[in-house]
C-alpha cells in the first residue's frame, strides 16, 4: 500500500482566484472530489512559483498542478498551470508561443517571428531609440509621425504620411510630381533671382 504522504504529494485542482499583488502569486485552488460522497476541497492562498523573467495571471478555472511538502495539502505550491481554451494548438517541434486569454501571441517559429496583437493596441514606450536594422520595411496602413522625418535616401510613397504637429497631410506622390514639373517665371540675365514656383506642393 502506498503510503498516504505519497499519495498526496501531488496534486490537481483549478483556479478559482488569483493574487498577483505580493512577492509570491497566491492562488485559491478548488480539487475536484476523490471519490462518491466526498465534496470538492479549496486550499487558499497556495503559492505559484514561476521562471525568472516571465510571469502571467492563469484564468479563472485554469488547470493547476501542485507539489505539497511531505504530502500535507496546507503546504501546497504550484508548479504548472494550464488553460485549454487559450492553448494555441498544431505547433510543430521546436516552435515556441507567448500567448494570453484574448488571442494575443508572439510566435516563434521556423517561418520566422509572427506579433498577432488579436486587435488590441501594441505599444512600445520608455526606450531611448528604436533601431529596425532591416533591408526593406512594409507598412500596409497609414504612417502617423509626431516629429520630424529625417531620410538619407529618396522617398516615393503612393498614400499620405501626416503631421501630427501641423494637422496637415502630404501627399508625397503629389508632392514628388509637382516638384518635377515645376517651372520659375520672371528670371532675367545675369545675378537676378527668380520668383517663386508657380506650383505648390
Amino acid at each position: 500500500m502506498i503510503p498516504q504522504f505519497l499519495a498526496n504529494l501531488i496534486g490537481i485542482g483549478r483556479a478559482t482566484t488569483v493574487d498577483d499583488s505580493g512577492e509570491l502569486q497566491e492562488m485559491q485552488v478548488t480539487e475536484g472530489a476523490a471519490g462518491s460522497g466526498f465534496a470538492d476541497r479549496v486550499i487558499d492562498k497556495v503559492r505559484r512559483v514561476t521562471e525568472f523573467g516571465f510571469s502571467s495571471v492563469p484564468p479563472i478555472d485554469a488547470e493547476v498542478v501542485m507539489l505539497r511538502r511531505g504530502g500535507d495539502r496546507s503546504c501546497s505550491l504550484v508548479v504548472g498551470t494550464s488553460h485549454r481554451p487559450s492553448r494555441p494548438r498544431d505547433l510543430k517541434p521546436g516552435d515556441t508561443v507567448i500567448y494570453d486569454v484574448r488571442g494575443a501571441m508572439v510566435k516563434l517559429t521556423s517561418d520566422g517571428i509572427e506579433i498577432d496583437g488579436a486587435g488590441l493596441e501594441i505599444r512600445v514606450s520608455n526606450a531611448s531609440k528604436a533601431t529596425i536594422d532591416v533591408p526593406d520595411v512594409f507598412l500596409t496602413g497609414n504612417l502617423h509621425v509626431a516629429g520630424n522625418v529625417d531620410t538619407q535616401g529618396a522617398i516615393s510613397a503612393d498614400g499620405q504620411i501626416t503631421a501630427l504637429k501641423a494637422g496637415a497631410q502630404i501627399e508625397l506622390g503629389a508632392l514628388r510630381d509637382a516638384y518635377n514639373a515645376h517651372g520659375h517665371t520672371g528670371v532675367s540675365a545675369g545675378t537676378a533671382t527668380s520668383g517663386k514656383t508657380d506650383h505648390e506642393a
